[in-house]
């Protein structure tokens, strides 16, 4: 955040140029290693551990060494030391501009004074900037008074940083009054507290492609609609984490089915904020507004199924993945084939679920719990009906505490969180 606003303004201001600041920054994106790495090349992790607290993240909203020290993998000391290897980036980044530019850093100084001024940032606030401290930043550029809306937009900064890319800024969060979109995907969790998160650009989609291609990491994402899946699926993570500390609050709330829609405009009450990522925008919008309406066409999502290559001659227990997500399928399919076991199917919601379970018989089933035409609780008591002896494994972001009981107490064997964690997934279902 720091190194993308400070070399923009130094832009702005003719002392570097384009080229030179995108050669700055991914400079910085190499040496930029995470926790986890360090910890495991200095053997103080296992890689199987930083994958754990890597999974944890996506469950709690806490730093790599907190939950490190809490599991008892590091102490505090050790994480201290591992901060410090890991370096102070803004640092390296003043290094970078004195070495090839030929400034001194009493010059780097004193365009850092003009950059801090800029923004009216206290010295306090401006070494919150450098650490990419976002619980200090966002108030910062999102002063509005309902802090559930700095809270999540904080959530969602530390979820790029931590699961699409630490390359992106985010400017001042305005009022979304007349707000028109060529694209918004996002998600409405209702109950006690009404909320919708959603990601959306206003004309140029670059912005929307890199936040679903970042995201989906290694799983290809290429046609429209699969971006916009993939946003909501990113939506949907946040939401879940967001959900999960309200309810911990004893805030009863749940997720309904993410939506898309296409070329229609804002009503209600809602407030957006730019994201920058390579200098491609896209807007987060937040409301709290129960009144609050993305549009009022929803845009139907088609998405391919996977060209399921099963080989009937291989004795491997066989599974069917069920999500309304193609990116979820997508990785489950490659995690599972690749694991020893064989996808026979793929279902897009629970009605399509229990027909396909009554044709295939699979040994095992993956089961979304928030689907649109039937949830997956629903699915899951149907296929209980139909087989007692089922073996089936609910999916779930973070925050479903309350639909995973009633799952468990339909029979379901095994829960996942997605994002999934690739060793738990596979040896739970071993365990079975």
């Amino acid at each position: 955040m720091f190194i993308q606003l400070f070399s923009n303004y130094l832009v702005e201001q003719s002392v570097i140029t384009i080229e030179q600041r995108d050669s700055f920054q991914k400079e910085i994106q190499k040496t930029r290693v995470k926790l986890g790495t360090i910890a495991v090349a200095e053997g103080l992790l296992t890689e199987a551990q930083a994958e754990e607290i890597n999974h944890l993240q996506t469950q709690q909203d806490c730093l790599f060494g907190d939950i490190a020290v809490d599991l008892a993998y590091l102490t505090s000391a050790q994480v201290s030391a591992l901060l410090d290897k890991q370096g102070d980036t803004a640092m390296k980044f003043f290094q970078l501009l004195v070495d090839t530019t030929g400034m001194t850093m009493e010059t780097v100084a004193e365009h850092l004074n003009s950059f801090q001024k800029a923004h009216g940032f206290t010295d306090q606030e401006l070494e919150a900037v450098k650490k990419d401290d976002f619980e200090t930043i966002v108030p910062l550029f999102a002063t509005v008074r309902d802090t559930t809306i700095t809270d999540l937009a904080g959530l969602v900064m530390r979820n790029l940083t931590r699961f699409v890319t630490s390359n992106f800024y985010f400017g001042r969060m305005k009022k979304a009054s007349g707000y028109a979109y060529s694209v918004f995907a996002g998600q409405k969790s209702v109950g006690e507290s009404n909320i919708f998160l959603g990601f959306s650009a206003t004309s140029e989609l670059d912005g929307i492609v890199k936040l679903a291609r970042n995201y989906a990491k290694h799983v290809a994402v290429t046609s429209s609609d699969e971006v916009y899946d993939a946003v909501c699926e990113f939506a949907n993570l946040n939401n879940g984490l967001f959900d999960s500390v309200l309810s911990d609050d004893d805030i009863f709330i749940e997720m309904v089915p993410p939506e898309v829609y296409l070329n229609q405009q804002l009503s209600g009450n809602a407030y957006y904020m730019p994201v920058y990522i390579d200098d491609s925008e896209f807007d987060l919008i937040i409301s709290t507004d129960p009144a609050f309406v993305p549009g009022d066409r929803p845009h139907a999502l088609n998405l391919k199924k996977t060209d399921l290559q099963i080989d009937t001659s291989k004795l491997l227990p066989t599974v069917l993945v069920v999500d309304d997500s193609s990116l979820i399928r997508k990785v489950l399919i490659k995690m599972l084939n690749e694991n020893g076991y064989q996808v026979v199917g793929e279902a897009t919601n629970g009605a399509e679920a229990v027909e396909l379970y009554k044709e295939l018989e699979p040994d095992y089933v993956t089961l979304d719990i928030t689907m649109p035409v039937m949830d997956g609780v629903t699915a899951l008591k149907h296929i209980k009906e139909y087989d007692p002896n089922a073996t089936v494994a609910m999916i779930s972001a973070a925050g479903q505490k309350d639909k995973l009981m009633d799952a468990l107490k339909e029979g379901a064997e095994l829960f996942f969180t997605k994002p999934f964690n690739e060793q738990e997934v596979v040896s739970s279902l071993r365990s079975c």
